[in-house]
């Protein structure tokens, strides 16, 4: 009889590794494959585009069929969910020769899924390849600093721009118990942080890729071998995830990092949740031009943050064809947020802002306004997004049994680095 393939023992997995194009075992490496600890609902979908034929006569007799084609393979839809954790990895160390490539100057690794972060707002792919000498690239700085402005490389740091035409693509692997899936060319498209008041901070990952397709033969014994499972055989291994203590040979055994631990020069350690109910906004915003700027603190009820590349794909239409998507392109960038606090009474506080907003006659006052959203609040572990030019809507009261009020702001790029990016920057401190 058929086993069942539990949600509870799904996992899933992101590498540069394309294992359903030949790759062998060896290549995959913590070098280039990390693993993802998502939670309960994520999905992943494949569908295809259709176009009905139809037919309708007049008479007592008429031809009443319909007919349906298959005209097109839409690009994969993905999204999982995952916690927002800090490591603690700020600080960028020297190459470690005598261990797995896992480390090298300015491979600063400040949350779990900082791959995922870099993949998203870089055109810099997370690795320089699969041949176990190639260390790992982050663009995210010591401090646990990464910003979407462009930077040139320099001595302990890689190059990155944000204004990219064509996102970077890697693979993902959906281990649904016993049948793994691989979606091809993989992007990121967007990231929605949310830190209600009840909850712990978790991110939102949604993407597109080119193919899903289950991973069977010998390529299913390949990708089972690295993240653990049942073999073709039916016997049993257990995933090779001991990073720490391989070396650069040809002998090296495939291994992944495990989501709960960051080898940075030869440090391990264990990710922090973050709780919401500490979370704060700091808000600057000038009444007017003239004005002088005033700064409003406020505890939150709710706040979320979101960035979205708005990808999207080219598909031929070509008749008597299933046509299938040949390349995709980003869209505007679009940051934007959103924080929910109580009515309070003073003119720092939240009934401040609101009248100071409410009386500034002004079309765009971006430039002289700047949020800072603090996840976590401003002990550690926390994640903060700046956004240096920030344009806020008008606030809206909800007159419940406590009277609360809600912005939504938009991140703009500052005038000094207009062109370049600079909506935000994220840190990161555990």
């Amino acid at each position: 009889m058929a086993s069942l393939n539990l949600q509870r023992n799904s996992e899933v997995f992101f590498s540069t590794v394309d294992i359903l194009n030949g790759a062998a075992i060896t290549d995959l490496r913590p070098t280039n494959t990390w693993k993802l600890e998502v939670l309960a609902g994520f999905a992943v979908t494949s569908s295809s585009a259709t176009q009905d034929i139809t037919s309708l006569e007049s008479g007592t007799d008429p031809d009443r069929s319909q007919q349906r084609f298959n005209t097109a393979i839409n690009p994969v839809d993905w999204n999982f969910q995952t916690y927002l954790r800090p490591t603690g990895a700020e600080t960028g160390a020297a190459a470690n020769t005598t261990t797995a490539a896992t480390n090298q100057t300015g491979n600063v690794k400040p949350v779990a899924d900082w791959f995922m972060w870099q993949s998203m707002v870089s055109n810099t792919k997370v690795t320089g390849g699969s041949d176990g000498t190639a260390d790992e690239r982050s663009v995210w700085a010591t401090g646990g600093k990464l910003q979407t402005t462009n930077v040139a490389a320099a001595t302990g740091s890689h190059s990155t721009r944000s204004n990219f035409s064509t996102a970077v693509e890697n693979h993902l692997y959906f281990k649904l118990d016993n049948v793994i899936y691989q979606v091809s060319n993989a992007t990121v498209n967007q990231a929605t942080v949310d830190a209600g008041i009840e909850e712990i901070a978790t991110t939102t990952w949604a993407g597109f890729g080119t193919t899903l397709k289950e991973v069977t033969g010998s390529a299913r014994d390949v990708a089972v071998s690295v993240f653990g499972g049942v073999l073709n055989s039916g016997s049993s291994v257990t995933a090779n995830s001991n990073f720490q203590t391989m070396s650069h040979t040809a002998t090296v055994l495939a291994a992944y990092h495990p989501y709960n631990q960051m080898n940075v020069a030869g440090a391990s350690g264990t990710n922090s949740f973050i709780k919401n109910r500490l979370s704060t906004i700091e808000f600057h915003h000038k009444a007017s031009a003239g004005a002088s700027d005033e700064k409003f603190t406020f505890p939150v009820t709710a706040l979320s943050f979101d960035y979205n590349n708005n990808i999207t794909y080219l598909t031929p239409e070509e008749l008597s064809s299933l046509n299938e998507p040949i390349g995709q392109f980003t869209g505007t960038r679009a940051i934007t947020g959103s924080a929910t606090m109580y009515l309070r009474t003073g003119d720092l506080e939240s009934a401040g802002f609101l009248r100071n907003i409410s009386e500034d006659s002004r079309t765009s006052s971006a430039q002289t306004s700047n949020a800072n959203l603090i996840i976590g609040g401003a002990t550690a572990p926390y994640v903060a997004f700046q956004l240096d030019a920030c344009q806020f809507e008008f606030p809206q009261l909800a007159t419940e049994d406590v009277i609360s009020m809600t912005v939504n702001f938009v991140g703009q790029e500052t005038t000094a680095n207009k062109g370049t990016g600079g909506e935000v920057t994220i840190f990161a401190k555990k």
